[in-house]
C-alpha cells in the first residue's frame, strides 16, 4: 500500500527547491512534479490567481504518493552501481531496462473478407542502458531497444540534459521530440499495453537533435530541431529536419486535504523533409492490409503536427487527455481519453483508455489490434480504414511498484473503411502481459 503524506509536502515546503533537485537527479521522481513553495501574501494585498486559497493554489509542491517499503527494495537499488554526492565529476552511475511479454487471444471479423486471428505472444520491450549525473549539471541517458524487428532493435535513446542556468537547460543526442501525452511517458510508467494508435501513427521516433528548456514564472517553453531521417542506430542530421515548438505549464488544485495536479502541454512539429524522409520509423509501404489486402503505396508523410493535451493526477486517480492533428499528403486528426483507479492503492490498479481517429482519405489511418501494438515493431497484421474507435479496460497488479506488475485487459476496436472498399472491421482481443523494469 502507498503512503499519503500530504501534511508532510506542505511542512516540507521551505526545503523543497534542494532536496527535490536531488531526488530528480536521482531519478526518484519526475522533473515535472516539482512546484515551488508558495508566495507569503503580505497582510492587505490580495492573492493573485488563487494563491493562498484553497481553490487553485498556485506554487504549492506536489509529489506522487510514496510507496510504501518493500523487501524488494534492496534488490532494485542494486541497480544504482555507483552513489556519491561529493565527486564534482560523476556523482552516480546506475542502470536500467526494462522487460515487456505481452500475449493476446482474440479475432477481427472483417466484412467481405472474413475473420484475422489475432492469437500470439511476442517479446513487446527489452531494453537496457545507462544513467549518468555527472558535473552536477548534466544528466546522461543510453538506452538500446533489443525487441521489434531488424527496423526497430538499435540505439532507443543517447541523450544529454545539462542545467546552463537555474530555469535552462539543454537536451542534446538521439531522444524524441516533445510531441503529444503519450510520448512524454516512460514507456515502463505507462499503465496501458502499447501506446494508442493515433501517437503510433503520428508521433517522430527518437531522432538526432537538441532542444533547448526554458521554465518560466507561468509557463515552460521548449525549442528544438531535429533530423527527419529516422536511423535505428545513431544516425545523422539528415534531411531538411523537423522544427519542434512545446509550450507546457502546471497547476495544482486543493479540495480539503487532498491535493491534485494538471499538467498540459501544446506542441507542434513542422517536418521540413516530408515525402522524401521517414520520421516515424516504421515502414509498411509495399505492404498489404489484413482486411482486404489493400497496397500501402507509401508510407504516411506529415508536414504540421499539432498536440494539445493534460494530464490530471491525484492520490487515487488520474485522467489524461489528448488532441492530436496531422496534415500532409494525407489529413488525420483524433483524441484519446485514458483514466486509471487504485482498487487497491499500490497493489490493484484499474484502467481505462478510449481512441478516436478520423480522416477523408482512404487507408488514412493504419492500426494494429492485439500485441503488435505499435507499428515501429513487427506490427503484422495491420488494418486500414478512415474512422477508428477503440475501447480498453483492464487491471494492473503492482507487485513491485511501478517495476513489477502483472497485466489484464480487454480491447473492442471498430475500425470503418468507408472511404476505401468497405472492408470494415471488429476486433476484440483479450491481452495479458508482464512487466518488469529498474
Amino acid at each position: 500500500m502507498r503512503i499519503f503524506p500530504l501534511h508532510i509536502l506542505l511542512l516540507a515546503a521551505p526545503f523543497a527547491s534542494a532536496n527535490e533537485a536531488l531526488d530528480v537527479l536521482e531519478g526518484k521522481i519526475d522533473a515535472n512534479s516539482v512546484i515551488l513553495p508558495p508566495r507569503e501574501v503580505p497582510e492587505g494585498e490580495e492573492a493573485e490567481d488563487g494563491e493562498g486559497s484553497d481553490g487553485n493554489v498556485e506554487n504549492i509542491i506536489y509529489l506522487p504518493p510514496e510507496w510504501a517499503p518493500s523487501p524488494l527494495d534492496g534488490l532494485w537499488s542494486r541497480s544504482i552501481l555507483y552513489d556519491n554526492a561529493a565527486n564534482p565529476w560523476v556523482q552516480q552511475f546506475a542502470v536500467t531496462g526494462q522487460y515487456d511479454v505481452i500475449a493476446s487471444s482474440g479475432k477481427a471479423e472483417t466484412e467481405l473478407s472474413g475473420n484475422t486471428d489475432l492469437d500470439g505472444t511476442r517479446t513487446r520491450r527489452a531494453r537496457l542502458g545507462a544513467r549518468i549525473l555527472a558535473f552536477n549539471n548534466t544528466e546522461i541517458e543510453a538506452m538500446g531497444e533489443f525487441a521489434g524487428d531488424t527496423q526497430y532493435r538499435g540505439v532507443e535513446r543517447l541523450k544529454a540534459y545539462t542545467q546552463v542556468s537555474q530555469t535552462t537547460g539543454v537536451t542534446y543526442g538521439k531522444f524524441s521530440p516533445n510531441y503529444g501525452t503519450e510520448s512524454r511517458v516512460e514507456p515502463s510508467l505507462s499503465p496501458y499495453p502499447y501506446r494508442g494508435t493515433l501517437t503510433n501513427m503520428l508521433a517522430p521516433a527518437a531522432a538526432l537533435g537538441a532542444s533547448i528548456h526554458h521554465a518560466g514564472k507561468k509557463l515552460d517553453y521548449d525549442l528544438g530541431w531535429f533530423s527527419s531521417d529516422y536511423d535505428p542506430e545513431f544516425g545523422s542530421m539528415g534531411g531538411d529536419g523537423m522544427l519542434n515548438v512545446s509550450v507546457s505549464g502546471s497547476f495544482v488544485e486543493k479540495t480539503g486535504e487532498s491535493l491534485a495536479r494538471t499538467k498540459w502541454h501544446a506542441d507542434y512539429l513542422h517536418n521540413f523533409d516530408a515525402g522524401r524522409s521517414n520520421p516515424q520509423g516504421y515502414d509498411i509501404a509495399g505492404q498489404r492490409s489484413a482486411n482486404g489486402n489493400q497496397l500501402i503505396v507509401q508510407n504516411p508523410a506529415y508536414r504540421h503536427l499539432f498536440s494539445i493535451g493534460l494530464k490530471t493526477e491525484s492520490d487515487n486517480s488520474s485522467f489524461t487527455g489528448d488532441f492530436q492533428l496531422a496534415k500532409g499528403d494525407t489529413t488525420v486528426w483524433g483524441l484519446s481519453l485514458g483514466a486509471t483507479h487504485w482498487l487497491v492503492p499500490g497493489t490493484l490498479n484499474l484502467v481505462g483508455r478510449y481512441q478516436y481517429a478520423g480522416t477523408d482519405d482512404a487507408r488514412g489511418i493504419v492500426a494494429a489490434p492485439g500485441n503488435s501494438g505499435e507499428l515501429r515493431y513487427d506490427a503484422s497484421p495491420f488494418f486500414t480504414g478512415d474512422e477508428y474507435h477503440s475501447f480498453y479496460l483492464g487491471t494492473n497488479l503492482h507487485l513491485y511498484k511501478d517495476s513489477l506488475l502483472l497485466r489484464n485487459g480487454v480491447e473492442y476496436m471498430i475500425l470503418n473503411d468507408e472511404v476505401g472498399n468497405s472492408f470494415n472491421t471488429e476486433a476484440v482481443t483479450w491481452q495479458t502481459g508482464a512487466q518488469i523494469s529498474f
